[in-house]
């Protein structure tokens, strides 16, 4: 009985290539994805800041952030704020 099993790890190693990278691109998009979740909130509150109107008024405060990648995604947050 003869082994021919050789050269098995290379094609294995092959097979799996494509599973990583397509691994890692998953990774980078949820992390770009969060990070711009973190930009829209926080665009949220430098607008809260800037707010104005009457005072008591209840005013609305939105941002929107592009999420890197080929999908044009936007993430978008908004706040209600009550003017002092």
């Amino acid at each position: 009985m003869t082994h021919r099993s050789r050269g098995q790890a290379t094609l294995e190693l092959l097979a799996a290539v494509p599973v990583i990278l397509a691994a890692a691109l998953l990774a980078w998009q949820v992390a770009a994805a969060c990070r711009a979740v973190i930009d829209a909130e926080e665009g949220v509150r430098r607008a809260a800041l800037h707010a104005t109107g009457p005072a008591g008024a209840v005013v609305t405060v939105t941002a929107e952030v592009p999420v890197p990648g080929p999908f044009g995604v936007r993430a978008a947050a908004a706040g209600a704020v009550r003017l002092p």
